[in-house]
């Protein structure tokens, strides 16, 4: 196992070392995101992500990005459902620039009010442009549907109703709470000793800014939980005037999981609708020509696994795709997989594996997917032999928890007759609900 180094302050670092690499890549991580807001702070997480990049008391705006894309590197920053993350990418010799920065932003951005006021509009923006995107409208839709009221079904960004709510002093005490050392992961991935890493990050943290006066800090809220969604099996659409229909097929599966458990998941999923040489891609597009696009994925919690199957597809075909989709899905719920569709899979995580690891961007975020999940990371080889010994059984254990005697949801999004829509198993939100 990758070890989690005990930092300063309370904060953890997971590291590798990438023997040859020619780059840095570190990233840090705090276990907050759109899920855990209360409903004052819907949108907050993801405005502080954004104001991080405004300014601290020692670099302007522009300075943050320059001192990073001056050297050929790059530096974002991304928020989800139960993370926010800063990160960057630069030449490995440099690495501790990377740190230096992230550290500056993450505990001593200034949150200016005319930064403030300026970012609310670029997010504004941002909302407004999601709206126009079709694929992102829905499966913020789909997600509305399948968890009717859950803070999980809110939009990360949140409305722009939200964002005129905020405040800039709510936001910055937000932050000055909430992305602090204590609920630090540091990952990092390069050609730089893992102890030399911890030993800069450690002093850079001794030096980062208390959370206030002496003694807040003891009275800082708990890290915010989050609990496993109510999962609501409907099959509904919603009208949108758009060419193509855009179609779901949900599942969800409630915890225990395991690291071996999303091993046989990612193999299943690659054979079922994530490759090209998938039953999906085959059957819907290249055997019946039904869509363009089709896709299945899945995303693994310690509190949910979410798994999706989506195409576009023209609405006056939709119900004979959707048929199609049950033909296929209810086959693998019969029969599972073949034994060399499964080594097959194998073979194809076992070698996507191996080209991801030239990445040190990805490198990083998977200890961090894994330390966050399950507390630690496995090194390469840990994680190559696990792949490597999967077997049919386990995979075809995975396909029958799966699919066998499980509800799924299905939601469609676009310009769908009625008449369509209930010979595809439909019926509106509006009927739903009302």
């Amino acid at each position: 196992m990758i070890p989690n180094l005990r930092l300063p302050r309370g904060a953890a670092l997971a590291a590798e070392y990438a023997e040859g690499a020619r780059s840095f890549a570190v990233g840090f991580w705090f276990p907050i995101g759109s899920r855990h807001e209360a409903p004052h702070e819907r949108g907050f997480v993801h405005f502080v992500e954004h104001m991080a990049f405004k300014g601290t008391a020692r670099r302007s705006a522009a300075s943050l990005s320059r001192e990073i894309e001056r050297v050929g590197g790059y530096l974002n920053a991304f928020t989800d459902r139960d993370s926010l993350c800063l990160h960057c990418q630069l030449p490995a010799e440099l690495w501790r620039l990377g740190l230096d920065v992230l550290a500056d932003m993450a505990f001593s951005s200034a949150f200016a009010l005319p930064d403030f006021e300026r970012e609310r509009e670029v997010i504004e923006s941002e909302i407004l442009s999601a709206r126009d995107d079709p694929e992102e409208c829905s499966h913020d839709e789909m997600l509305s549907a399948i968890w009717p009221g859950d803070p999980l079904a809110r939009k990360i960004a949140g409305e722009s109703a939200d964002l005129r709510r905020i405040t800039r002093d709510a936001l910055y005490g937000f932050y000055r709470d909430e992305i602090v050392p204590e609920r630090l992961l540091a990952t990092a991935s390069g050609p730089v000793d893992s102890a030399a890493v911890a030993e800069e990050l450690a002093r850079l943290l001794d030096a980062a800014p208390s959370a206030g006066p002496a003694g807040l800090a003891d009275a800082r809220p708990a890290c915010r939980a989050a609990s496993t969604p109510r999962f609501d099996p409907s099959r509904s659409y919603e009208a949108a005037d758009m060419e193509q229909v855009h179609f779901y097929e949900a599942i969800q599966l409630e915890p225990p999981f395991g690291e071996g458990d999303y091993y046989a998941l990612e193999a299943l999923n690659g054979a079922i609708g994530e490759a090209s040489s998938s039953r999906l891609f085959l059957s819907l597009r290249e055997d019946k020509g039904l869509c363009y696009s089709v896709y299945s994925a899945f995303a693994m919690t310690g509190t949910e696994c979410l798994w999706i199957a989506s195409a576009s597809v023209k609405a006056k075909v939709l119900p004979e795709l959707a048929g199609e989709m049950d033909r296929q899905l209810e086959a693998l719920a019969r029969e599972g997989l073949g034994v060399e569709e499964c080594a097959d899979s194998v073979s194809r995580l076992l070698g996507s594996f191996e080209v991801a690891l030239d990445d040190q961007d990805f490198r990083m975020r998977r200890i961090a997917r894994q330390a966050l999940f399950s507390g630690s990371a496995e090194t390469e080889a840990e994680a190559r032999g696990h792949i490597a010994a999967l077997t049919a059984d386990q995979i075809n254990s995975a396909c029958e928890r799966l699919l066998r005697g499980r509800d799924r949801a299905r939601f469609a999004y676009g310009k769908l007759p009625r008449r369509t829509a209930r010979a595809s198993g439909l019926v509106s939100e509006a009927a739903r609900h009302g």
